[in-house]
């Protein structure tokens, strides 16, 4: 054995395992390269599989798929001639791993069998969990749910049985989330809670705010709306200490349209603009931010900031031609500008009136019906449901005949509730 040479391969390895964990795959690639000729010379074939193993593994991650399957098709000969199990299921693996970047899912899918049934008993049981959780991937991107239930169980049954609560909590979210996926909601929920407990027993408050985000989706889907305030909350409240804009950007936005919907549309408004500052891109998910924002302030006849904010997604949308939203945002400003209209002619009819008479409608009660129905005509019901309220209480005040505004309420009513019923998915 010549021990300075295995001295160089170990610290190649070393150095290309570092680049690994840091993503800097061609570094990675560079160092493994190197120790491969190194382990050529040393003449160990144990030492040749598992380089050839790790740089293949590393040639998964930068899309070299032929290189990276003909490495560990090499490491598995060497390794059954060695009658090396551990080397072998290895082997399988990665071959796996390169078949699901091919889009093989059943190739992929014997490989990680193959993998499992060569494993040996006397290996480190954790790495036998991830092989199962893998598996366990596949069969639920085929959506064949009770495998994948099956596969994802086995998984972290073996994370409770060694105590790796860290694991056994990412694969209670991974069968929340299968649940959710197949329609079984209560078991999603159960199977989310589980991991919360998990997540913050082991304070990993990123991995329970994530897993609160997704129990609060969960709750959105069954209309559950103080549920799903009650976890979204807890995960904005988590993630603003995290230093990760982005992520407090989404978590703020989908808290606003839950507060939207349970009608707190001043805490709605502030969690929307929070949304809007720590957004890190100027693209079209900014775009939605700011015409949601629009939408309060026109809801809230707002009209100047409402109008701002409309033109600001505006030039977004334009930049991407987003003809749908572009589209929307000219109906919104439409609307405002008839707004703005009828409210100057009433202003004006007003002065030419005599004092003694009373109006037929207070101003601005015509804006808000007609932007009313612009909402529902957009199936908007909840904004519409708004606007009718306020026209409602406006003309009660100007003691006018209101029951044909009392009908639109009801409705616009019937028609949200029906629509919540329906609600399958909701994008952030």
């Amino acid at each position: 054995m010549y021990d300075s040479e295995l001295s160089v391969w170990r610290n190649l390895m070393e150095d290309g395992t570092k680049c690994l964990g840091e993503e800097d795959y061609l570094e990675a690639e560079n160092c493994y390269s190197q120790g491969l000729q190194l382990a050529h010379q040393l003449t160990v074939p144990v030492i040749i599989a598992f380089t050839l193993r790790l740089l293949a593994t590393v040639r998964v991650r930068l899309e070299k798929l032929d290189l990276a399957e003909e490495g560990f098709n090499e490491a598995l000969r060497i390794c059954i001639d060695l009658k090396n199990r551990k080397g072998m299921a290895e082997a399988w693996a990665g071959l796996a791993s390169v078949s699901v970047k091919k889009g093989m899912l059943k190739e992929a899918i014997r490989e990680y069998e193959h993998a499992i049934s060569v494993y040996p008993s006397a290996s480190p049981p954790l790495r036998l969990g991830m092989l199962y959780a893998d598996l366990g991937q596949v069969y639920a991107s085929m959506e064949e749910g009770d495998k994948a239930q099956k596969a994802f169980t086995q998984a972290r049954n073996i994370c409770r049985l060694n105590r790796f609560p860290k694991g056994e909590g990412e694969l209670d979210v991974l069968l929340g989330e299968l649940a959710f996926r197949q329609g079984e909601k209560e078991e999603a929920v159960r199977s989310l809670k589980h991991a919360c407990q998990l997540f913050a027993y082991i304070a990993d408050m990123i991995a329970l705010s994530n897993t609160l985000q997704y129990l609060a989706l969960v709750y959105f889907d069954q209309n559950k709306m103080h549920l799903a305030f009650e976890c979204q909350q807890r995960a904005v409240a988590l993630c603003l200490d995290f230093d990760d804009q982005y992520a407090i950007s989404e978590s703020c936005f989908f808290l606003s349209k839950i507060d939207q919907l349970l009608e707190n549309y001043q805490e709605a408004k502030h969690y929307l603009e929070l949304s809007i500052e720590c957004y890190p891109e100027q693209d079209v998910n900014l775009a939605l931010r700011y015409q949601s924002l629009a939408g309060l302030l026109l809801i809230s006849m707002d009209l100047v900031e409402a109008e701002l904010y409309y033109l600001k997604a505006l030039s977004l949308f334009e930049a991407i031609d987003d003809e749908l939203r572009i589209g929307e945002v000219f109906e919104s400003l439409s609307v405002i500008k008839e707004i703005k209209e009828r409210k100057e002619g009433s202003l004006q009819s007003s002065d030419q009136s005599f004092s003694n008479m009373k109006p037929e409608k207070e101003p601005g009660l015509d804006a808000l019906i007609r932007l009313a129905e612009v909402f529902e005509k957009r199936q908007n019901f909840r904004d519409a449901l708004e606007c009718y309220w306020k026209a409602l209480a406006m003309g009660r005040k100007a003691e006018i005949t209101t029951d044909w505004i009392e009908k639109r309420v009801q409705r616009v009513s019937k028609r949200l509730r029906r629509k919540n019923k329906k609600i399958k998915y909701f994008e952030i």
